[in-house]
């Protein structure tokens, strides 16, 4: 009686020790096969944030190019100048300039302040990119020669992707978008999406259409307008 007690007892203690290793083995093969696909959602979605920024900030600089008549950001006298900061704690920065309202006393200066109907942007914070990254900036310069090969840092963009060579013309005030802290698998969903169909490999992906990355040190080079 007692041993059939005892018996009884040992199997309402629940699982055994091999019992909970299966399960334990169960549940990490599990999460081994699912936590990619997480991570390549989490990636897709993130892209796709990012993707739509850069929409909003391409628009913002059509609507900004057609009010001042460039893309460069005006400084005080309000001529349009080159910044190639990008950060948008820098006053005269395309990036600051784009979120600055028609109230300020700059509005009423000389040049084309005058033209000027921001804000065109409600926001813009180089030290929280939309989506991924640990940094964007919205710089202005001017582009390489037309035709000059496209590298992973260079001013100029194969926008067409047929020949790894820019599109650009020679000199053309240039804005784009760098963003720093992304990785291959975030290049990779957002080039999907921005530039899908361009490139036959990676190292074609990487160098052609409107973003270019630089593998090196994690950076997206975005075309958003030239002039």
């Amino acid at each position: 009686m007692l041993r059939k007690l005892y018996q009884s007892s040992k199997k309402e203690q629940g699982f055994t020790l091999v019992e909970m290793i299966g399960v334990l083995a169960i549940i990490a093969i599990l999460i081994a096969l699912l936590l990619p696909k997480v991570f390549t959602l989490i990636a897709s979605t993130n892209s796709r944030a990012l993707a739509a920024a850069i929409r909003t900030y391409e628009t913002a600089i059509v609507n900004y190019y057609a009010d001042v008549g460039s893309v460069y950001p005006l400084n005080v006298a309000g001529t349009p100048a080159a910044e190639n900061g990008g950060l948008s704690t820098t006053a005269t920065s395309l990036a600051a300039r784009l979120t600055l309202d028609v109230s300020d006393p700059l509005n009423v200066g000389t040049g084309s302040w005058p033209r000027f109907r921001g804000p065109y942007v409600e926001k813009f914070n180089s030290a929280v990119p939309p989506g991924y990254g640990t940094q964007i900036t919205l710089r202005t310069t001017t582009s390489v020669a037309l035709g000059t090969a496209t590298t992973d840092s260079n001013i100029g963009w194969d926008l067409k992707g047929d020949d790894g060579n820019s599109d650009l013309p020679s000199a053309s005030r240039t804005a784009y978008l760098r963003v720093e802290g992304v990785s291959d698998t975030e290049f990779n969903e957002l080039d999907g999406i921005i530039d899908a169909g361009i490139g036959t490999n990676l190292a074609e992906r990487q160098l052609r259409g409107r973003v270019k990355y630089r593998a090196a040190n994690d950076r997206l080079y975005i075309y958003m307008q030239h002039q």
